[in-house]
């Protein structure tokens, strides 16, 4: 009777075996399941590095319970296995905290650590698209005393700063940036560039998510290109996708990026390119008078292959699965009745 009741090497399942670590085998992940469903675990919201909402979903939080000012900002989330990725966002205690571990799980349920996002950092890309993501801050000039220089003395700081692995993430290298904790009715003054990336250290691979890891260096204020009011610097206008001549247009003289009225632009934001296996989004934009605007309209794709998409509102989200693709085009089309008001030509790279 011992064998029965004891889960030892000497008593492996089988089929028929009726053995105690058959059943424990069949049920450990609803035995988990269950737990979710006690007190001990919270409704969270899962959303992607874009903040695109993703579900809401019940997880056990570690970790409430700090020893330390720095491990108040850290926490432990248990969830089913297949849920988290490193670089996704979960929505807790009216804060955004960013998965930054590399997942792991035990058969039973799945584990990853959280840090806590204390700012939101913007800027934009070659095109002008306005990117935002919350980031976690860490000091890297802990025992800096804040000022450099002897005839002219200039301010000094450091921030290692995460956010997570993405197609835009990528373009804050070299960006400068407003870094200033919000004051009612004052625009921000400081200002970091980007000066290192360190992109491959927290890549844990398509399946796991990653993070993106950049030091900020304290600069100076430039009012000529930065835009204190719009919280970015260096601004330039966004460009309007370039309509495609008749000749160049299967619709012919179809082609209009004005929407029944001369003074409307149709704006495709996103980039002219997509890389292999990694999602990607576009999102257009109706602006008039430069005040963005709502109008009707259809998202079309125009390409020699399929090509699966998720639309949502003004935004579409595309991931290309099949390598041999790689080096091939596809069309973006903004269609508003039998009008094609704009496109966007992207070509399919490398995932590396």
């Amino acid at each position: 009777m011992q064998d029965w009741y004891l889960m030892t090497p000497s008593t492996r399942p089988n089929i028929t075996g009726g053995f105690e670590n058959d059943s424990f085998l069949d049920y450990k992940e609803d035995a988990f399941i269950e737990a979710l469903q006690t007190d001990i675990a919270k409704t969270v919201t899962l959303y992607y590095s874009d903040l695109t909402k993703v579900c809401e979903v019940r997880m056990i939080i570690s970790g409430n319970l700090a020893n330390t000012q720095l491990k108040s900002l850290e926490r432990a989330a248990f969830a089913q296995i297949g849920t988290l990725k490193a670089g996704m966002y979960v929505g807790y205690e009216n804060r955004y905290w960013l998965v930054s571990g590399y997942p792991g799980n035990n058969g039973i349920c799945e584990k990853a650590t959280l840090i806590l996002c204390q700012y939101q950092i913007m800027w934009q890309d070659e095109t002008g698209k306005i990117i935002k993501r919350w980031a976690n801050f860490t000091s890297a000039s802990k025992y800096d005393v804040g000022e450099n220089g002897y005839n002219i003395v200039l301010s000094s700081n450091n921030f290692t700063i995460w956010i997570p692995e993405d197609d835009d993430g990528q373009t804050l290298d070299g960006k400068r940036i407003f870094i200033e904790r919000p004051k009612k009715g004052v625009l921000p003054e400081k200002v970091y560039k980007i000066t290192r990336s360190d992109d491959v250290l927290y890549l844990y691979g398509e399946e796991h998510g990653g993070i993106l890891s950049f030091i900020a260096d304290k600069t100076e204020l430039n009012l000529e290109k930065d835009r204190p009011d719009l919280q970015l610097c260096d601004y330039i206008s966004p460009t309007a996708s370039t309509p495609t001549t008749p000749s160049e247009n299967p619709d012919k003289d179809n082609t209009s990026s004005e929407p029944n009225d001369s003074n409307i632009i149709t704006t495709i934001s996103g980039g002219n390119t997509i890389r292999c296996n990694r999602k990607k989004i576009w999102s257009v934009n109706f602006t008039k008078n430069n005040e963005s605007i709502t109008t009707e309209f259809e998202w079309k794709i125009k390409s020699d292959f399929e090509i699966p998409s998720v639309v949502n509102e003004n935004t579409i989200q595309i991931k290309i699965e099949d390598e041999n693709l790689i080096g091939e085009t596809f069309i973006l089309c903004i269609y508003q009745s039998d009008k094609c008001l704009t496109t966007q030509d992207v070509e399919i790279t490398d995932s590396f």
